[in-house]
């Protein structure tokens, strides 16, 4: 979820990039702008990229696995993982694609109506007709002449077909059962223990799980939501958790918190983050009680989770916190902590996360550490990412200014080549600080949003805006 904190701009971030030294690469050979740029995959981040290429003037076609577009949010989609009850961690304030969310809705959307929404995006900007449905990228291959053959499936029509392409953007995202991470040992374990095992992913609704046993691994925003849902049906809810996280409310006065953090204050940030420590506290109480240890860090250090239930299950008993599971044996969990029993289950959710990978990228970026910006191949002009980024807010707004970074590039090969090329000799060089003073502990995909969509501005000035004038 959301701490209450706006970093101060700063500026000059992508200037003072640009001044390092090396190590530079020699300037790749620009892309072919007579053919189209493929986008793949029509989520958030699919639909951004769609909708700033149209914009810029550029040539485009997209291709999505699902017969909607929508990604995960179209519980219709094989791949989704989105399940009965689920809403949105980040408010309608903080989560558009620069279309507004109806101001009727509620702080927090359900996924119906988020995946409403992107239908009506794509409807309103005439993605539509340029999306080809139930059609699958498998494979992408450069040609000597430097385009890229992207292989395509369709599984409604049982055909398959090579298009040549300029470039390709993968925006086929990482919070989809195909990136569903569970830990191998415990996974084999439990279902040698004889246990029904799932991931998170793979939850659909809590009715499934009445009368039974349940253990769910993870004290994160899914983890954490599915236990309170399973707890008014099953019969026992156990929580396991491996460190315990800071735990913020929805709402601090009726205002979710990521549009405080979106809003900013004029206060000093010592004392806006007293005051909302305050309110958190006031709000979900000591961690003891519900029997977790205080976290060991800043709350500023790593992403919260968001209150939407789980206080209270804990507080009335629905659920039981754990450590994290040592093993699984004979049917029964043995968990960490010393005096903490073993005990029997019949079915363990392991929300545990998801795994990013980028198998349409070739090295040196088949995943996201190896990309510039967490958005160009490091090597190749014409292979792209629209990379999930974890900050304050929702990450569409940031789909929407990767997409304008993505579209200046290749509108720079047309208007300005020389500019082009001078990007291009800059591709090896190391990524920015991007986190300015959040997520100490935590990886490179978190970052300051103002910072990053900042540097984003200063680079789309730099190689020439696409939008238009």
């Amino acid at each position: 979820m959301i701490m209450l904190r706006r970093s101060r701009q700063r500026g000059g971030l992508f200037p003072s990039w640009l001044a390092q030294a090396g190590p530079d690469a020699r300037p790749a050979a620009l892309t072919n702008a007579q053919l189209p740029i493929l986008v793949v995959g029509a989520g958030p981040a699919g639909l951004a990229a769609m909708l700033a290429l149209k914009s810029a003037g550029l040539r485009w076609r997209a291709v999505e696995g699902h017969t909607h577009v929508g990604g995960i949010w179209d519980d219709r989609n094989p791949v989704s993982s989105v399940y009965e009850g689920l809403h949105t961690v980040t408010s309608r304030y903080t989560s558009y694609l620069g279309d507004p969310v109806p101001e009727d809705w509620p702080n927090y959307p359900s996924h119906q109506q988020v995946a409403e929404y992107l239908q009506a995006v794509g409807e309103r900007h005439g993605l539509l007709p340029e999306i080809q449905f139930g059609t699958r990228c498998e494979a992408v291959t450069k040609t000597a002449r430097g385009t890229w053959l992207a292989r395509l499936h369709s599984e409604q029509r049982e055909t398959a077909e090579e298009i040549e392409v300029r470039a390709i953007v993968v925006a086929t995202g990482a919070h989809n059962r195909r990136c569903s991470a569970i830990p191998e040992d415990l996974h084999r374990q439990a279902l040698a223990a004889g246990l029904r095992v799932i991931h998170s992913a793979e939850y659909r609704t809590a009715a499934e799980f009445a009368g039974q046993r349940v253990l769910v691994v993870g004290i994160g925003n899914s983890g954490s939501d599915i236990a309170e849902k399973i707890s008014g049906s099953a019969q026992r809810t156990v929580l396991a958790v491996r460190t315990s996280p800071w735990i913020n409310p929805a709402t601090v006065g009726g205002v979710p918190c990521d549009k405080l953090a979106a809003d900013g204050t004029s206060l000093p940030d010592w004392l806006a983050m007293g005051l909302f420590e305050l309110a958190r506290r006031r709000a979900i109480g000591s961690f003891r009680r519900l029997g977790l240890a205080r976290p060991d860090y800043g709350l500023n250090d790593r992403l919260p989770i968001s209150d939407r239930g789980i206080v209270a299950a804990i507080r009335e008993g629905r659920v039981i916190v754990r450590s994290n599971v040592r093993e699984f044996a004979e049917g029964q969990a043995h968990f960490i902590a010393p005096g903490q029993a073993p005990e029997p289950f019949d079915v363990v959710i392991f929300a545990t996360g998801f795994s990013r990978h980028y198998p349409l990228l070739p090295a040196p970026a088949a995943t996201d550490d190896d990309l510039l910006f967490h958005l160009f191949h490091r090597i190749e002009p014409g292979l792209a990412c629209m990379t999930e980024m974890i900050g304050l807010r929702c990450c569409w707004p940031i789909f929407v200014e990767q997409a304008q970074a993505l579209a200046a590039y290749y509108l720079a090969e047309q208007r300005d080549p020389r500019r082009a090329a001078d990007f291009n000799a800059l591709r090896l060089r190391p990524n920015p600080p991007l986190k300015g003073k959040l997520f100490r502990l935590a990886d490179d995909y978190h970052v300051d949003y103002d910072i990053y969509t900042q540097f984003l501005h200063e680079l789309v000035d730099w190689l020439g805006d696409p939008r238009p004038s």
